[in-house]
């Protein structure tokens, strides 16, 4: 006994130890931020891969915000606080193999160009570049591509995975209630291939996007369109230096040479700048100045992000580790400090999410409108607000989308599973003994007879009708102008607002004007920003294990829109769908993972 006392002691202190190093280490890490930046500096911001919407509200380890990826909200307010900050000389941009939503892209091309209007200038050094690297560096004064590297401008494409026919092999089937043929989400279960609907909906989204890529990139580029479509449809590989012929990039260089020559070039102004304190890194310089900006009034808005699925609890299976997911008590406890905090004069809903669970999106409204009757709100949609994520925006005063914002998607779609052919595979035999005519009617054992699927159809409508009546009542609309543009069907922006299902084309910028107007507040003064889910505190890390710990410590993520990163999420589905009554699970979601790339 004395031993294990010994052990415990032991390692209470350990822990101790730790926790007073990681607040030593916080404390001077945030005093020396404040003192750390060079007089005059170009700012360097890396950009690649999925761009998530917002940074993780998890625990931050103080060793940690040099490394960490910047989110799209952290670039937007970066290269708005470069704008107005006299020690920024200019803006380097760092871009390499992205792959994040199109309306992502036009953000940042606009976050940019604001930047660019106050005469600082922006420029783009491209690495492993794609179509979504070359649209984005477009923006820029001027594009450099790396000596000996290529660039692969091939198009748009947009890839579907049917899994019908893997899950007959291992003896699993759907029946699923299709609520119109257009919310298609359940066709990956149902289907070899896409209904015509199916590709009818991903062909208007792919005709959007490409319009817009193209028609950017030549604008600023002065291409002809004829002349880049010939690029994308004849070369398709383009080495640096044929880039630079054809005017696609302005300059071709090595990586590491063109930083030098960056640096270089500094220090011959600066005689007394050490090459080191030239660059300063995206994270560095956030963590060094008020953030996002320093306010001029105590008055502020409150800015709640809601990305990923919709979920009704943290530990809901809907959301993996890395990818948490929105739930209920995230936005409950969000908007009840915004209520309570007597500066905060009006709530900025932000959204970057296809929907998920049905009643956590219905509750989520409710919330949110009973929030409404004491603070304006005003929803400001990201890349994608689809589903259960526009229902939840309905509760907002004015609704702004980005051009090519994926968003509508109003209806629902349940599966269910019927795993009767595996059990013969596997000789699983099964006795059962009710009480009920139907207590073993919804059973993931067997197929649900005619008067199962009956009610299955009926609960499925009860939701479909409800969203529905939802619309019609918030956007002022008739049942029947609801009905016309509903049914699961998927919108851009900028159809959307032509649909009476937003109010406004605009980014999150435009969305903080908008509610500083609705909240009374004095436009020409700048306002604070508080941003909501707070950060996770270093205890509640600690005894909840943080989200992603083992991700964070131990490996990195599935690349995001990988095949194994979608076969996971479908093991997530069925694992969900494991666990529900009879094995049914309702969803008001985006029927399809568009990556347009």
């Amino acid at each position: 006994m004395a031993k294990k006392k010994i052990g415990a002691g032991k390692i209470g202190c350990i822990v101790v130890v730790l926790v007073f190093l990681i607040l030593t280490i916080g404390v001077y890490r945030l005093f020396t931020a404040q003192k750390s930046l060079p007089e005059t500096f170009v700012l360097k911001i890396d950009v690649s891969g999925d761009i998530r919407e917002t940074t993780e509200s998890g625990f931050s380890f103080p060793f940690e915000p040099e490394s960490r990826e910047l989110s799209l909200q952290d670039i937007i307010f970066l290269l708005d606080r470069a704008g107005d900050d006299e020690r920024v000389r200019s803006v380097l941009l760092d871009i390499s193999g992205l792959r994040t939503g199109s309306a992502k892209i036009q953000q940042l091309q606009r976050a940019v160009e604001r930047t660019r209007k106050t005469g600082k200038p922006v420029h783009a050094f491209l690495r492993n570049a794609g179509d979504q690297d070359v649209w984005l560096a477009s923006a820029c004064d001027t594009v450099i591509a790396e000596r000996g590297n290529f660039l692969l401008l091939d198009g748009l494409k947009a890839e579907l995975l049917f899994f019908t026919g893997t899950l007959e092999k291992l003896g699993v089937s759907f029946q699923a209630a299709q609520w119109s043929a257009w919310k298609s989400g359940v066709e990956p279960f149902t289907r070899l291939g896409a209904s015509p609907e199916y590709k009818e909906q991903i062909d208007m989204i792919l005709d959007g996007v490409y319009a817009a890529y193209t028609g950017y990139v030549t604008a600023q580029r002065e291409i002809p369109m004829e002349t880049y479509e010939n690029i994308i449809n004849k070369k398709t590989v383009l080495s640096a230096d044929e880039a630079m012929k054809l005017r696609v990039v302005d300059e071709v260089s090595g990586h590491w040479e063109y930083l030098e020559r960056v640096k270089k070039l500094f220090t011959q102004e600066k005689d007394n700048q050490e090459d080191d304190d030239v660059l300063v890194s995206g994270a560095r310089y956030k963590a060094a100045v008020p953030w996002p900006y320093e306010p001029e009034t105590k008055e502020s808005i409150a800015v709640i992000t809601a990305s990923g699925p919709i979920i009704r609890s943290a530990d809901d299976m809907t959301a993996r580790a890395e990818d948490q997911g929105f739930d209920e008590e995230t936005l409950r406890s969000s908007v009840q400090v915004a209520l309570d905090d007597e500066s905060v004069k009006a709530i900025v809903l932000r959204i970057d999410s296809p929907g998920g669970d049905a009643l956590a999106s219905a509750n989520m409204l409710q919330i949110l409108d009973s929030a409404k009757v004491k603070k304006p709100i005003v929803a400001s949609m990201s890349s994608v607000a689809a589903s259960g994520g526009y229902m939840i925006a309905l509760a907002a005063d004015s609704i702004f989308a980005e051009p090519l914002t994926v968003t509508g998607s109003i209806g629902v779609y349940a599966l269910k599973p019927e795993i009767s052919k595996l059990q013969e595979k596997i000789n699983l035999n099964r006795e059962v003994l009710t009480r009920g005519d139907n207590a073993d009617g919804f059973t993931v054992f067997k197929p649900l007879d005619e008067v199962g699927m009956a009610k299955f159809m009926e609960t499925t409508g009860w939701i479909y009708n409800d969203f529905v009546a939802k619309v019609a009542r918030s956007r002022k609309m008739k049942p029947e102008a609801v009905e016309a543009v509903a049914g699961g069907r998927v919108w851009i922006g900028e159809l959307a607002m032509k649909n009476g299902l937003v109010d406004r084309i605009g980014g999150l910028e435009d969305a903080l004007q908008a509610a500083q107007f609705m909240a009374g507040m004095d436009s020409s003064i700048v306002p604070g920003l508080k941003f909501y889910p707070e950060p996770q505190g270093f205890m509640e890390y600690l005894l909840g294990g943080g989200p992603g710990l083992s991700s964070r410590l131990f490996g990195r993520n599935l690349p995001p829109g990988s095949l194994a990163d979608r076969s996971m999420q479908t093991l997530d589905l069925l694992m969900q769908l494991e666990q529900q009554p009879g094995g049914m699970y309702r969803m008001t979601m985006l029927p399809f993972d568009l990556r347009v790339e």
